[in-house]
């Protein structure tokens, strides 16, 4: 998207407000006038006292007085409006933002960081808000205030007039030059703020393992060149604003000298009166001051466009679905589940994650997948829901295929526990109601009996009100997966995928969420990856995955029988788990003689 169709965006947020604009408009130019009459004021003062009219003072006091109370007031609505308008269309654009993000697919969040998301709802928001507000009147204004300067100075002397509007060109070429240098800069400077939030959303999320690992020395050295980045862009905004300050500054105070010794000339001659040379004098600063700001402006209107177009990208990714869904279908009727040699690649992978993978799951079946890291489960678990498409082979639930159903009511089959437990800052009650937004109170608490969670949750000093901060960072990894569980039971869908529920729990959690997972699976289709094969030895048929395929299938007894890769698999887990018990019975007989030693008497 280029500048100019940023800025064609960003006018249609404009225009929703256009009463207020007009509003803001008419008071600036109210305040161009409060201007031009100070310079008025400023003349008539200095005549007065010129001639020594002592009565004219009185008049031009009360005069000055209320010209004050005047100017305030129209400053204060100024920057109230312009920060009104400056906060409703970041609001605006933050909840266009969401909205839309919200409905992008898993595989923009697959390719893009957050942290880079975070920094266009957050840095590129500020940034065009500014624009909307301060920036855009400030354009407007300066080159009004600058004619409406000029047209004075034609009043007051017409060759003074023209030796001051020379400027206005030559303050252009100066804009001009350095203004694809300003453009340039700023995006550099906004994608590397937007690395280093990217990089800052990584670290302060991992605290304990930063300090666990002591890596804190190399993330600071990390983070240093991050922030070098951006400082060094920074002092090389600052060297390129300030040459083309400098030179508007050099340019509007040599017109000024020439028109100011022009004007003392004739007033020496008798020609020009000294009111009006003060008037002159002040009308010069409206003019300079304008065309002095004008390549800052351009250079902030710049950024922010291109924060704009940052923010407008996100906007432009295809989006999954049309709208926000609205609540789930509840209890959708299911027979049966079918994958007819489904092949799939990720965008740019280069080779497949799913290799012509077929399988049936009817209504009651539980259904275990194992087998090394890549070898394609979670990518099962993505293609069930929606989140990617096959490349080839089709996906049926009832005899009919998930391409022909909407998200909503494929999402509606599938109660999803994964391994991590995908908790949102807010209250227990919040979290658990997202299995179901309508859900009773009698029965979210149900649910959370049923998930072994109603005993922990209760002994929180404000029960289910309970905050669990960020990710449920205030609970262990046991309770924030018994919760987990306890939406997906509020759910109640048909069918149940568990990601490795329990791989990175204690064995003592472990048990826990176990008991809980039983009681989620009663009477539901299960689908479960497992990383522990003694947990799915129940299981009705256990597919076996390497390299996108499915490699064998059967229950425990015919895999084991068979003596293939199941076997290989389970016989290496059972020899590991009991190397690391007698590991852990060694070390404990080991504790206990010390401490019998040390109790022992001398």
């Amino acid at each position: 998207m280029k500048q100019k169709g940023a800025f064609s965006r960003l006018s249609t947020y404009m225009l929703k407000h256009k009463l207020l604009y007009t509003v803001l408009l008419l008071i600036t130019l109210f305040s161009i006038v409060l201007d031009l009459t100070m310079a008025w004021f400023l003349a008539r003062i200095t005549d007065a006292a010129v001639r020594m009219d002592v009565e004219a003072f009185s008049g031009l006091a009360w005069f000055g007085g209320l010209f004050l109370i005047t100017a305030g007031v129209s400053s204060y609505f100024s920057a109230y409006l312009k920060i009104n308008i400056s906060a409703k269309i970041r609001n605006e654009l933050r909840l266009d933002l969401m909205n839309h993000t919200l409905l992008l697919p898993q595989s923009y969040f697959d390719r893009n960081h957050s942290g880079d998301l975070l920094s266009r709802f957050t840095n590129d928001n500020q940034s065009v808000g500014e624009a909307c507000g301060q920036v855009m009147i400030d354009l407007l204004r300066n080159p009004l205030l600058a004619v409406a300067s000029f047209a004075y100075l034609i009043y007051i002397n017409w060759l003074l007039a023209l030796i001051c509007i020379t400027m206005g060109p030559l303050l252009y070429l100066v804009g001009k030059v350095f203004g694809k240098a300003m453009r340039k800069n700023s995006v550099q400077v906004q994608e590397n703020m937007s690395r280093t939030t990217s990089f800052l959303n990584d670290i302060l999320g991992s605290s304990m393992v930063f300090k666990s690992f002591s890596i804190e020395r190399r993330l600071m050295k990390q983070y240093k060149g991050y922030s070098d980045s951006i400082n060094a862009g920074e002092q090389n905004r600052g060297r390129i604003e300030g040459a083309t300050g400098a030179l508007s500054s050099v340019l509007g105070n040599l017109t000024f000298l020439l028109a100011l010794v022009i004007a003392g000339y004739f007033v020496a001659k008798g020609s020009l009166e000294v009111g009006a040379m003060i008037a002159f004098i002040q009308l010069m600063n409206y003019l300079v001051m304008p065309f002095s700001a004008l390549p800052g402006l351009v250079a902030s209107m710049q950024q922010s466009l291109g924060a704009a177009q940052r923010i407008f990208e996100v906007m432009d990714a295809p989006a999954e679905v049309e709208a926000l869904p609205e609540k789930q279908m509840q209890h959708p009727e299911f027979e049966q589940l079918n994958l007819s040699e489904v092949t799939f690649s990720y965008p740019g992978a280069g080779k497949l994650s799913l290799n012509q993978a077929s399988l049936e799951l009817p209504q009651g079946m539980q259904m275990a997948v194992v087998g090394p890291s890549g070898g394609g489960k979670s990518t099962l678990f993505k293609l069930l829901l929606g989140f990617y498409n096959p490349d080839e082979g089709e996906i049926l639930i009832n005899g009919q295929t998930v391409q022909g159903m909407s998200l909503e009511q494929l999402r509606s089959h599938f109660a999803y526990v994964p391994q991590e437990s995908g908790l949102y800052t807010g209250s227990i009650r919040e979290n658990i109601r997202n299995g179901r937004q309508d859900a009773s109170e009698e029965e979210v608490i149900e649910a959370l009996r049923q998930a072994n969670a109603y005993d922990f949750v209760m002994e929180l000093p404000e029960g289910v009100d309970s905050e669990i901060g960020e990710h449920g960072s205030r609970l262990s990894g046991g309770q924030r997966q018994r919760l987990s569980i306890a939406r997906a039971m509020l759910k109640n869908a048909p069918i149940l995928l568990l990601d490795e529920a329990t791989a990175a729990l204690d064995n003592e959690s472990e048990k826990m969420v176990q008991q809980a997972i039983r009681k989620l699976m009663k009477d539901k289709t299960t689908i479960v990856i497992a990383h522990r094969l003694s947990t799915i030895q129940s299981a009705d048929v256990i597919l076996v995955m390497e390299n996108g395929e499915i490699v064998e299938r059967g229950n425990h007894e015919e895999l084991l029988a068979a003596e293939g890769r199941y076997y290989d698999l389970y016989n290496s887990q059972l020899e590991q788990e009991e190397t690391e018990g007698k590991e852990e019975r060694s070390t404990n007989e080991e504790y206990g003689d010390k401490q019998g030693a040390l109790l022992t008497p001398s």
